[in-house]
């Protein structure tokens, strides 16, 4: 896996990047248990804020010059804090690609998500011990979509994404992003450039397995990388 220095030629493309920080507990979400509150609790960092923190702010990439931002702190795995920040940091930075990277403790493979659901998000609490509630999701998307989809060619990217980090690495498409913090962050990206009349911009969660170690960290960052490009090269034909 590889990636290249920017150059001062070509398309221009910006992405934002968030990642979680350290949750005390959590439980299963969506359609496969993607963790328990006692397995999560032996989770001292979270590789989804690691990669994301570390990842270079500017590549380049067969002529495209990709801008990458990343927020300041990780995103707090809460509902409210979510609702609250996630538009305000797509006002404030316009990104032409948004990338959400979130920990899968169960998974042992990459795999970005096709889409999340509107409800759902009354089932589990979060970090803060709060729900989103069914009033509040009426509130606040009673008439937006029960679903909305990346609008990603996801055979195309994962194709680009493959070819990218080579042999042994395991990534793919899912989808299966669960009704815990990790859709809700998704659905009020989309959600956002949908009420907008943008629902084209280029929204996709990425979840990433366990990682630990330099190593291990370093080759999330190599996949992370290898995916921005696939996007950005996907999104530009």
């Amino acid at each position: 896996m590889s990636y290249e220095e920017p150059s001062d030629d070509g398309d221009s493309v910006t992405v934002l990047v968030t990642g979680f920080g350290v949750e005390k507990a959590r439980p299963p979400s969506g359609s496969i248990k993607l963790t328990t509150a006692q397995e999560f609790q032996d989770i001292k960092i979270n590789p989804s804020w690691e990669i994301a923190s570390q990842l270079p702010s500017t590549l380049d990439f067969k002529g495209i010059n990709i801008r990458i931002i990343t927020q300041t702190e990780p995103l707090k795995a809460a509902y409210h804090s979510l609702f609250d920040v996630t538009p305000k940091l797509l006002q404030q930075y316009n990104p032409d690609i948004v990338l959400h990277v979130g920990l899968a403790v169960e998974r042992d493979y990459f795999a970005i998500e096709h889409g999340a659901n509107r409800d759902g998000y009354q089932q589990y609490p979060d970090v803060a011990r709060k729900v989103f509630t069914k009033a509040e999701i009426k509130k606040a998307w009673g008439k937006s979509p029960e679903r909305l989809d990346s609008p990603l060619d996801f055979d195309d990217v994962v194709a680009k994404w493959k070819a990218q980090v080579g042999k042994g690495v395991d990534v793919r498409a899912s989808d299966d992003v669960g009704t815990y913090v990790c859709g809700f962050v998704y659905y009020t990206s989309m959600e956002y450039f949908w009420k907008r009349g943008t629902p084209e911009t280029p929204v996709v969660f990425m979840h990433v397995p366990p990682l630990s170690g330099k190593g291990d960290l370093e080759k999330g960052k190599a996949v992370t990388l290898s995916l921005i490009q696939a996007i950005a090269q996907s999104c530009r034909k």
